[in-house]
């Protein structure tokens, strides 16, 4: 099996724990780290699980309880400073205009709108030069 190269952000202290235990268990530093991992998942399995089951019922369970979860407090803790609003429960605010957005015409952004390159079409007189945009003119000198 090929392995990715890709390092992990350690203190030195761990650096040398995995030096040392590798080298005690005969193994290459990747193989103790991977094996190491293998069994923290195992010997943590019903913690996991019990997490996804709380995010899900979270999630599950509208706006107040996913804020409650995210919070790592009770619903009732949410409700009592404040909660969230009747009118905000499902419903998403509609993004920020960028600055694009907010001066091209139709609130549309000018890269990529089939819209504003319509609307801009209109209100420009077309060229009749078939010069590109990008070649270079020779000066009068």
């Amino acid at each position: 099996m090929l392995r990715a190269q890709s390092p992990i952000k350690v203190h030195e202290a761990t650096k040398e724990k995995v030096r040392y235990a590798a080298l005690m268990a005969g193994l290459k530093q990747a193989e103790l780290v991977e094996r190491a991992v293998d069994e923290y998942v195992e010997r943590h399995r019903e913690d996991f699980a019990q997490r996804m089951e709380q995010a899900q019922e979270a999630l599950l369970g509208g706006k107040s309880a996913t804020l409650a979860y995210s919070l790592g407090v009770g619903e009732a803790d949410v409700q009592r400073v404040g909660g969230v609003a009747a009118d905000q429960l499902g419903v998403r605010r509609p993004r920020r205009a960028t600055s694009n957005q907010a001066s091209s015409p139709e609130g549309q952004s000018a890269r990529g709108s089939h819209s504003s390159a319509s609307a801009a079409a209109k209100t420009k007189p077309k060229s009749t030069s078939r010069r590109r945009s990008s070649a270079k003119r020779q000066s009068a000198a």
